[in-house]
């Protein structure tokens, strides 16, 4: 018990960093790397090795209801949540990216009021959202010329939307009982969600667009191992073997390091305001979390 609880503290730690250092990735691949076909390219090929080796071991397919579940995370976590986050990534830094998804635990409170109506918000979650609202305030007024550019406001929406699915998916998930190794849970989900957005990247003719360079492909490479195979089955590990609470918190250290490595290497703006923003976010989504029952 110690040691399966040092391993999911471990990974813990895998999904906060690199799931940060992807937002990053996605802003290289996304300027070579049509964006639904690389966020697909990422999952399908990650589903197919995590698969291939649990049905090699002898593992078997799970049973409909398991595939169900799998379809319906998939879908909101993959398709919505990253499929949108990779388009978004066209016309919006990586950091805003991750200071506007650092926000889940925001939409899992307002999501468990809207489902338990006996639930109530508490003083200290309405003064925290009070906080993050003015810190998203801080960031777009100063990028307010930028919303003259239709493709920055969808982009803002559809990473907002994409935001809320993912809560969706975490709360739907962790409720879920179904028996199978978690790893190969994740594997099952990629490769659905993976195929559904080739899909997608193939009606909406992504493929003529595909013209990658030696950054995307390793930025692609990168995604596929640390975000897809690393990062992602870590999290439905921790999913299931920590509170709610505590593994949204991977956000915090999310946004820190994707705002770093966006003004290291993008040239993306960190100045006095963007800093302010990211400490008020981190402390509203904190205040916010405070707030959450553990049962979620």
């Amino acid at each position: 018990m110690k040691n399966e609880k040092l391993f999911a503290w471990l990974a813990f730690a895998a999904v906060a960093f690199f799931w940060g250092t992807t937002f990053f990735a996605i802003r290289i691949g996304v300027r070579s790397f049509p964006p639904m076909l690389m966020a697909g390219f990422r999952h399908t090929i990650g589903g197919v090795l995590i698969c291939s080796y649990f049905l090699i071991r002898g593992y078997k397919i799970p049973n409909a209801d398991s595939l169900k579940i799998f379809t319906i995370v998939g879908f909101c976590m993959l398709v919505i949540g990253n499929g949108l986050v990779t388009w978004a990534e066209i016309y919006i830094s990586s950091g805003l990216a991750a200071l506007i998804c650092s926000l889940t635990p925001i939409w899992i409170v307002l999501i468990n009021v809207a489902v338990n109506k006996d639930e109530k918000i508490s003083k200290i979650a309405i003064a925290g959202l009070v906080v993050c609202f003015f810190a998203q305030l801080l960031i777009f007024n100063d990028n307010l010329k930028d919303f003259t550019n239709p493709n920055y406001t969808l982009g803002i929406i559809f990473i907002m939307i994409a935001n809320l699915s993912w809560a969706i998916a975490m709360i739907y998930s962790k409720r879920q009982k179904e028996n199978v190794h978690a790893l190969f849970g994740a594997g099952i989900q990629m490769l659905i969600g993976g195929v559904m957005l080739d899909i997608i990247g193939t009606v909406k003719g992504e493929w003529v667009g595909l013209n990658p360079t030696s950054d995307g492909i390793w930025a692609l490479a990168y995604l596929l191992v640390f975000g897809s195979i690393i990062a992602y089955g870590a999290f439905m590990y921790v999913l299931k073997k920590l509170p709610t609470t505590i593994v949204s918190t991977y956000s915090y250290i999310n946004t820190i390091v994707a705002v770093i490595l966006g003004w290291l290497w993008l040239d993306e703006k960190l100045n006095a305001i963007t800093g302010i923003a990211v400490l008020l976010t981190i402390a509203g989504v904190w205040m916010v979390n405070k707030s959450i029952k553990k049962s979620v």
